[in-house]
């Protein structure tokens, strides 16, 4: 009688693990097969989402649904739709990031950085410094510039944050100020790198859609841009990081963007985006714990207002993301002369001029 119920239970655990596998496989197949759609659709051999991908995404389908219906047992249907996917999976690992393309002029140029024998002077190439009219079209560019700066670390203050709140509490785009005193600011933008037919596609950021890009330029070109052509709320915080730390994460930078002149590599909308490319670059033993708003990054401000990366002057975090809103000085502010003091003129964690 043991015997018999040992057995009993022996065959119950049995099918409850073969249930369990079943249903994690069948996971896998359909997220399989869902991704594969997504990568033909992106990432198909036409040069832009849509139409012809379209049609081949569609068409695999259709044939996945015919060889998977045809399976004579269950869980046959599975296998054959992982088999289905693994020749769209082998193609797209073949498709190479490159810096040679036809690409809208904010990112047609690739930018680099010379770090001089003294140690302290840094050349960089290919600075973004258009000018904009807001003329009701689409981009307001007028003037399209791309310099060569120097700049000395010897001079480099602090570090301010932009934040580029254009998809609410869900997406933003933050940009790093680098304070050079009297040689002014220069922004760190890292973009999705995109060519003359592409828009920007959160869910195409997953594939392969588009380099990565690490752009400097001037704060009135980042700025302007967004706050009086676009109209995107933008917000501006002082951090608490000291000229060693700006420096140090500075040098990140130079190096990251120095390595993609040469080595392009994808933008991805979860592992190299905005913000999570930051801690990327970072040494994995100087990491910080990864937290969930470098994705959600519409979020990003009160992530690290709580962990205390902003000068508050003692300010609630909504009474701090409330005057740190900049559009109306911007937009009262539409000439490039004098635009960063103008945006900073005031505010917390910010020197106040008498």
């Amino acid at each position: 009688m043991i015997f018999f119920t040992s057995c009993v239970t022996l065959s119950g655990v049995t099918k409850l693990l073969q249930l369990l596998l079943s249903g994690i496989f069948s996971l896998i197949s359909i997220i399989g097969t869902a991704w594969t759609l997504g990568a033909l659709y992106y990432d198909g051999p036409a040069a832009a989402p849509g139409g012809w991908n379209f049609l081949l995404a569609g068409l695999w389908l259709t044939a996945v649904v015919i060889i998977a219906k045809k399976a004579q047992f269950a869980r046959l249907w599975q296998l054959r739709l992982i088999l289905c996917c693994l020749p769209v999976y082998v193609y797209w690992l073949t498709i190479r990031p490159s810096n040679n393309r036809d690409w809208q002029a904010e990112f047609s140029q690739t930018g680099y950085v010379d770090i001089h024998s003294d140690g302290d002077t840094l050349t960089f190439h290919k600075v973004r410094n258009f000018d904009y009219v807001d003329d009701g079209s689409p981009t307001g560019i007028v003037t399209e510039r791309w310099e060569t700066r120097s700049h000395h670390l010897d001079k480099l203050n602090g570090i301010d944050l932009h934040l580029d709140a254009f998809g609410g509490k869900l997406m933003a785009h933050p940009m790093l100020s680098f304070d050079f005193g009297d040689e002014g600011h220069l922004v760190l933008s890292i973009e999705t790198r995109r060519e003359k037919h592409e828009s920007f596609s959160a869910l195409g950021g997953i594939y392969k859609m588009f380099e990565l890009q690490y752009i400097f330029g001037d704060e009135a070109d980042f700025v302007r841009v967004r706050s009086n052509i676009r109209d995107e709320p933008m917000y501006i915080y002082r951090t608490t990081a000291t000229p060693e730390q700006a420096r140090e994460l500075l040098l990140e930078c130079i190096h990251t963007q120095n390595r993609l002149k040469d080595h392009p590599y994808w933008y991805n909308a979860i592992t190299a985006n905005c913000t999570t490319s930051y801690r990327a670059q970072t040494p994995a033993d100087r990491r910080n714990p990864f937290d969930w708003r470098l994705l959600v990054n519409g979020q990003m401000d009160r992530m690290l207002y709580e962990k205390e990366v902003f000068k508050t002057d003692g300010l609630s975090f909504e009474a701090l993301r409330k005057q740190a809103f900049i559009n109306e000085t911007a937009q009262a502010h539409p000439q490039a002369k004098g635009f960063s003091q103008a945006i900073r003129q005031g505010r917390a964690g910010f020197e106040r001029k008498k």
